[in-house]
């Protein structure tokens, strides 16, 4: 061993690596200086990382006299990264809550050998009518899985769907006057018109706080308030163990009680999330997924018909999309590139989690997603549970072709 700076380093001699003709030079350094990343948000840096917490968690097996191990089928999965999507919950009391918790808990732990979260996504819908006993179950319901799964609240995104504003705080929000009593030029679509001479014209900070019941939930969640500002709600969610940024906006932001297919994504929440993406060298190398609640393409007038902001997602070098409510698991692609490897957001689909069985898309079944991540690629699991008290199973609806039998999951390259 040879001292230097302090620290004792391996010789020429003993790192000898056995190639004919290579002879190791020592250098003057010491670990720390050598092998320090440039930041902790290097990408080597939480590569390593993760492996690291990885190989700690993955269980010994117990000692025993005979030398057997545990059963593998009784070990948990360790390969990649587990995140939750959810969606279409429409959830209204506490026992949902602690039914669709049990129900769910059982399938991950048992069937599907999970023991840890890393992420939960929910794509809107929480609530069936946006009151404050609804978010009080949908908290009850997190909890529990919270619990089971170590999953903490800085990694739990939501965004609000359509069910996720109070229609009665809606209807309040609009006041009704004499048409010729009303001051200055009225706005399209910020008014209702009920005669020629009688409309209800809406009161904004008024009409704003139809969303403030899922504000108040979202902060006893995450410990902050859900922007009422239009364009402060595209948040983002940086998760660096799992080298993700995730970008949550609102589809619903125009949605009320009388404009139901009103859906959009805000230009300036857009813009100014993708000003901090832009400015915080951190979110250079993640893998980057936007989230919202109605779908781009849809049989029904309430999707989101001016699409272009796909492309600034693609530029921004976003490569995922997830939202809900068409009530079916459903994937697509959206190519900015023609070229083989150019720039393209895969759509992901959760089908709904709880509505009402009144509320099914014919012959499709209560559904959630699991997303497995990995390096390369992204395994997209679909479960499925068809009675109200049963449990939860593979859904095989991903068809692979004449004469072969569909799979549960499917893969996207990353």
């Amino acid at each position: 061993m040879r001292k230097t700076s302090g620290m004792k380093v391996v010789s020429e001699i003993s790192a000898d690596p056995g190639i004919k003709g290579v002879i190791p030079i020592p250098i003057d350094g010491n670990h720390i200086a050598i092998c320090k990343p440039e930041s902790k948000g290097s990408l080597i840096y939480l590569r390593v990382k993760r492996f690291v917490k990885e190989c700690l968690q993955v269980p010994l097996p117990n000692k025993q006299w005979n030398n057997k191990v545990s059963s593998p089928s009784t070990l948990p999965l360790q390969l990649g990264k587990y995140i939750l999507h959810l969606s279409d919950l429409n959830i209204t009391n506490s026992d949902e809550a602690n039914l669709w918790s049990e129900q769910l808990a059982e399938d991950l732990y048992r069937e599907l050998n999970i023991r840890q979260l890393d992420a939960l996504i929910l794509s809107g819908n929480i609530a069936k009518y946006s009151i404050p006993e609804e978010y009080q179950a949908a908290k009850q319901f997190l909890n529990n899985l919270r619990q089971d799964f170590s999953l903490e609240t800085e990694k739990i995104i939501m965004v609000p769907g359509n069910r996720d504003f109070n229609r009665g705080q809606s209807k309040q929000a609009y006041k009704l006057i004499d048409r010729e009593d009303h001051k200055g030029k009225l706005k399209e679509g910020h008014y209702i018109e009920e005669t020629n001479n009688i409309i209800r014209v809406r009161d904004e900070d008024s009409y704003k706080q139809r969303f403030l019941n899922f504000s108040q939930f979202y902060q006893a969640i995450t410990g902050q308030l859900y922007p009422q500002d239009y364009d402060k709600q595209g948040i983002l969610y940086h998760l660096p163990d799992q080298n993700l940024l995730i970008l949550g906006l609102n589809s619903a932001w125009q949605i009320d009680h009388y404009y139901e297919s009103r859906v959009s994504i805000n230009t300036y929440a857009l813009s100014n999330a993708l000003k901090q993406i832009r400015r915080n060298q951190y979110y250079d190398n993640c893998l980057k997924i936007a989230v919202w609640h109605h779908p781009i393409v849809s049989a029904d007038k309430d999707r989101i018909t001016d699409s272009a902001f796909l492309d600034r997602l693609a530029v921004a070098g976003f490569r995922l999309f997830l939202h809900g409510h068409i009530h079916e698991a459903k994937t697509s692609n959206y190519h900015y590139d023609r070229s083989q490897n150019g720039r393209k957001l895969d759509q992901i689909c959760a089908g709904t989690f709880g509505a009402p069985i009144k509320e099914l898309v014919t012959a499709t079944p209560w559904q959630y997603n699991l997303l497995q991540f990995e390096p390369d690629k992204l395994t997209v699991r679909t479960r499925r549970r068809s009675q109200a008290n049963g449990a939860w199973e593979a859904d095989s609806i991903w068809r692979q072709g004449k004469g072969e039998s569909s799979l549960d999951y499917y893969e996207i390259e990353l």
